[in-house]
């Protein structure tokens, strides 16, 4: 971990770790339900809304399951 790295960043890729070893025998609507229902997806994409510039890393980790954080209320 670099010393520059964002504190979310190093959670996001340590929780990263633990979904993948979950999700990744799962089928797709399987991970979407896991996603749902899951504290641990939860935080995941609670984090990914607020850093959607981690979301190609995590698709690259794991699939499209989380969806990629759109604009807010002002969006186009």
């Amino acid at each position: 971990m670099a010393e520059n790295e964002s504190p979310d960043h190093v959670e996001l890729m340590q929780l990263l770790e633990q979904a993948k070893a979950l999700m990744l025998p799962m089928f797709p609507d399987q991970q979407k339900v896991w996603l749902s229902e899951s504290p641990l997806g939860q935080e995941i994409k609670s984090i990914l809304a607020k850093h959607p510039e981690y979301y190609d890393e995590i698709r690259a980790a794991v699939g499209e399951v989380f969806p990629k954080a759109s604009a807010s209320a002002s969006g186009s």
